[in-house]
């Protein structure tokens, strides 16, 4: 995997530590995007104990989840942002309308999103009643943004390294990371419980994936 620009999904085509920013229903965030955004492949897998396991493939056309579940994985993106709402850097993963929407801005004006000449962005979720698959996400553009001293020194510190975050799961590995050994179940007399099935999300601690020196000397500033 690999970070991408800003305008590729634009077309018609086939101060404190990182955590992650949730779009949570029927409300609006402010975000200033930071740096590239990288876009991925990801399936979410039902549990029986409930919760949904999580993993990234490589090879979303010929993957063995699909041919042999019939899952399908779903195109998402995931950027670092300063959330407005409290001033920290965030992780922000969503589906790929929202990129599209910044893509297509990004097109218009020949700005970089993330650049220090980007701008604030205002995502709204629209979600009418309880069924999540109905949401709908609108992206405005709200200003101008350049990052103050106070904001470069935070991303300096907590700027996350997506490739690394949201690697792909291997074929070799990618249904056992969502269905665990189906013959270790099987001898034990029933499912792995949620707390010791395996859960491959292609990412790990945000703090734990911070950048190093080769990476922000692709910042501009």
């Amino acid at each position: 995997m690999s970070l991408v620009d800003w305008t590729s999904q634009s077309k018609k085509t086939g101060g404190g530590s990182s955590k992650f920013l949730k779009l949570e229903p029927n409300k609006t965030f402010r975000i200033r995007p930071v740096h590239k955004p990288v876009v991925m492949w990801k399936y979410f897998v039902e549990k029986p104990g409930g919760g949904f396991g999580q993993a990234i493939t490589e090879d979303p056309d010929h993957c063995i989840i699909n041919k042999k579940y019939g899952e399908t994985a779903r195109k998402r993106f995931a950027v670092n942002v300063i959330d407005r709402e409290d001033g920290q850097m965030k992780v922000l993963e969503g589906p790929i309308s929202i990129l599209s929407q910044i893509g297509i801005w990004a097109q218009e004006t020949d700005i970089d999103p993330g650049s220090n000449d980007g701008g604030e962005f205002a995502i709204k979720v629209e979600c009418p009643g309880s069924d999540r698959r109905k949401t709908r996400y609108v992206v405005q553009y709200i200003k101008p943004a350049p990052f103050t001293d106070e904001e470069k020194e935070m991303i300096k510190e907590n700027i996350v390294k997506l490739e690394t975050m949201y690697k792909s799961v291997s074929q070799d590995e990618i249904e056992n990371s969502l269905y665990g050994n189906k013959d270790e179940e099987s001898s034990s007399g029933g499912s792995a419980s949620s707390e010791s099935a395996p859960v491959a999300s292609g990412q790990s601690s945000p703090k734990a994936e911070s950048n190093g020196d080769d990476f922000m000397n692709d910042l501009d500033f």
